[in-house]
C-alpha cells in the first residue's frame, strides 16, 4: 500500500468491505467441522502468498539493486555510451558521452541527432554503418572524424552493438565511442619514425657498401704496396745473401752455415709477405673462378692451420658479380679464421652451390661449439658482426648454428642478380 493516496487507499478499503458483504450473504450455512476446514486451508494459503509476497519483495530488491549497479556503470564508465536507432535518433546518452562531445546538460529530449555529430563527409559512411548493425543484429566497428558541439574535432573509434532486450529490441543500437585523436597522432608519429628509420636503414648500408668498398680498394693498394716494395727488397736481399755465401764458402767456409740460415729467415719472412698479400687482395679472384679461388685459399689455409678442410662446389656460375665474389670469399676465410682461432676443430666440410636464384656458401666444423642462446643476449664479437654487415649490403643472409659439443655450422646466402 506504499505509494498510494489516502483517498485511494480509502476507496479500497470500502470496495473490500461491500465485496465481503456480498460474498457473506452467498456463502452457504456449512457445518461446524467444514467451516474448521475452511479456516484451516485459508491459513495454509495466507502463509504461501506471504512467502511468494517475500519473494517477490526480495526478487523486486536484487532487480532494483542490479539496476542501480547499472545505472552506476553506465554513469561512470570511461567511455561515451549512447543509445539511438538506426536513422540517428538519440534515446539516451552516459554524462562521459556527452562530456565528449561537450554537452553540459543532458537533455535526451533536446539533443541533436547523433549524425550531427558526424564530420560531414562521414555522415553517409556512418548511416549505413549503423544500419548494418541493426540489419545483420551484430556488432561492428569503426573509426571516423567526429565533432563537438563547440565544432571542435576529433577522431573516434566506434563499437557498435544491437540492442537485444528491453525496449528498443532489434531496432536501437548502443554504441560505445571513445577519442581516439591522441593515439592517431602516436600512431603517425611511429610511422613517420619508422620511414625516418626505413631511411637511416637504407643509407647505412649504402655507406657499409662504399666502406666495404674502400676497405677491399685500401686492402689492395697495401698489398701491391707490400708486393712491390717490401718483397721485392727481401727478394734482392735474399739473392745477395746467395751471392755471399758462395764467396765465403772460398774465404771463409764457417761463416756460410749463418749466411744460409739467414737466407733461410728471409725466404720465411718473404713467405710471410706473400701470404699477407694474398690475405689482403687475392689477385686471382678478378681472373678464375669463385670455387677455384676457394680451394686454392682453402689448400693453404690447411696446410698452415693443420685443419683438415674438405671443399666441394656446384653448380657455381662462372662470373660472379665482384661484390658477390669478395662477399663470399671474405666471408669464408673469416669462417675458418673463427674455427682456426676459437673452435679447437679438427675437421672442416666448406659447400658452395648455385642455383637459378641464389648462392649458397656452408661451413660446418666438428669443433666444441657454442651455446647460441647466450650469443643472443649479449653483445656479438666483432667477427659475427662484420660477416653480417658485409652481407646486408648484397640482401644477404647468414645464419649460425650450433650447441656446446656438437660443432657450428655458418650458412650464407647471397641472392643472384636476375639475368645471370
Amino acid at each position: 500500500m506504499a505509494g498510494l493516496e489516502p483517498a485511494e487507499i480509502a476507496r479500497l478499503r470500502k470496495k473490500a468491505e461491500g465485496l465481503s458483504r456480498v460474498a457473506s450473504r452467498s456463502m452457504p450455512k456449512l457445518e461446524p467441522q467444514n467451516v474448521e476446514t475452511l479456516v484451516q486451508e485459508l491459513r495454509v494459503h495466507q502463509i504461501e502468498l506471504e512467502l511468494q509476497c517475500q519473494e517477490l519483495q526480495r526478487a523486486q530488491a536484487a532487480v532494483e539493486e542490479s539496476l542501480d549497479r547499472y545505472r552506476e556503470l553506465y554513469e561512470s564508465i570511461p567511455i561515451g555510451y549512447i543509445t539511438i536507432d538506426s536513422s540517428g535518433r538519440i534515446y539516451d546518452l552516459n554524462p562521459v558521452g556527452a562530456s565528449l562531445l561537450r554537452i553540459e546538460r543532458i537533455e535526451v529530449n533536446q539533443l541533436k541527432n547523433f549524425l550531427f555529430f558526424c564530420n560531414n563527409d562521414d555522415v553517409d559512411a556512418l548511416t549505413l554503418f549503423c544500419r548494418k548493425v541493426v540489419a545483420d543484429q551484430e556488432a561492428s566497428y569503426c573509426e571516423m572524424e567526429m565533432r563537438k558541439l563547440d565544432e571542435t574535432r576529433f577522431m573516434a573509434s566506434l563499437q557498435a552493438a544491437p540492442v537485444r532486450v528491453g525496449e528498443g529490441k532489434g531496432e536501437r543500437l548502443r554504441i560505445a565511442f571513445r577519442d581516439i585523436t591522441h593515439r592517431r597522432q602516436t600512431e603517425e608519429m611511429l610511422r613517420q619514425h619508422q620511414v625516418e628509420l626505413e631511411a637511416n636503414r637504407i643509407e647505412l648500408q649504402d655507406l657499409m657498401g662504399k666502406l666495404f668498398s674502400a676497405q677491399e680498394e685500401e686492402r689492395r693498394r697495401i698489398a701491391c704496396d707490400i708486393h712491390d716494395d717490401h718483397c721485392q727488397r727481401l727478394t734482392a736481399l735474399i739473392l745477395e745473401s746467395s751471392s755471399l755465401a758462395n764467396q765465403l764458402k772460398r774465404g771463409m767456409p764457417s761463416l756460410v752455415p749463418r749466411m744460409e740460415s739467414m737466407k733461410e729467415k728471409l725466404n720465411e719472412i718473404l713467405d710471410d709477405f706473400r701470404h699477407l698479400t694474398h690475405e689482403l687482395h687475392p689477385r686471382h679472384l678478378e681472373t678464375v673462378s669463385l670455387g677455384w679461388s676457394m680451394r686454392s685459399y682453402i689448400k693453404d689455409f690447411s696446410n698452415y692451420s693443420g685443419l683438415r678442410i674438405d671443399f666441394q662446389d656446384e653448380g657455381v656460375p662462372p662470373h660472379l658479380p665482384m661484390p658477390i665474389t669478395i662477399c663470399l670469399y671474405r666471408l669464408l676465410q673469416e669462417s675458418l679464421g673463427n674455427i682456426f682461432k676459437h673452435a679447437n676443430a679438427t675437421n672442416v666440410a666448406a659447400r658452395l652451390s648455385g642455383s637459378q636464384n641464389e648462392i649458397v656458401l656452408s661451413v660446418v666444423d666438428d669443433g666444441t661449439g657454442f651455446n647460441t642462446g647466450v650469443l643472443e643476449g649479449h653483445k656479438k664479437g666483432l667477427g659475427l658482426t662484420s660477416m653480417q654487415e658485409r652481407v646486408r649490403p648484397l640482401r644477404g643472409r647468414i645464419s649460425i648454428e650450433s650447441g656446446v659439443g656438437r660443432g657450428t655450422t655458418v650458412t650464407v646466402r647471397v641472392p643472384l642478380p636476375s639475368g645471370l
